[in-house]
């Protein structure tokens, strides 16, 4: 009894000393690779783009971007006509919203305060346009002072 006791513990050991993968089954489903989105942004408001007045680009994975909607990056740019550019975006789709920062105090921490130039990547019907993750070709997203966070 004591002999077949010890083969039993002793197989257990074998059986668990196994690598962790061989124990697990494989996914079902596997991910697309991570792709870059580029988003090349075109103020046309009064203020001057520079390091103290930043234009700051936010991706998102859904279309309805406003409260409680998270960023899923973001980019601050310190020059006009530049390209944000997001690596390793995992999202199908995204979404694009932009902040001119007239008053110099944004940290991106936080989004933008009342008042703010903002803008949306969007289709000629106005609703939110969805960007391709892995696309070769930048989008342009222009906008100017007349849309303000509210």
């Amino acid at each position: 009894m004591k002999k077949a006791f010890t083969i039993v513990v002793a197989a257990l050991f074998v059986i668990l000393a196994q690598p962790a993968a061989s124990l697990v089954a494989a996914p079902l489903v596997t991910t697309a690779a991570a792709g870059t989105v580029k988003v090349t942004v075109h103020y046309k408001g009064k203020g001057k783009v520079d390091a103290s007045h930043k234009i700051w680009v936010w991706l998102f994975d859904t279309p309805n971007i406003g409260p409680g909607a998270m960023p899923i990056d973001q980019v601050a740019l310190d020059a006009n006509d530049r390209d944000a550019v997001f690596e390793g975006v995992a999202a199908d789709k995204v979404w694009v919203a932009v902040a001119f920062d007239e008053s110099g105090a944004m940290m991106g921490d936080a989004p933008p305060p009342a008042g703010t130039p903002i803008g949306i990547l969007a289709g000629k019907d106005g609703a939110p346009a969805a960007v391709a993750s892995g696309s070769k070709d930048a989008v342009v997203l222009t906008f100017d002072d007349s849309q303000r966070m509210p």
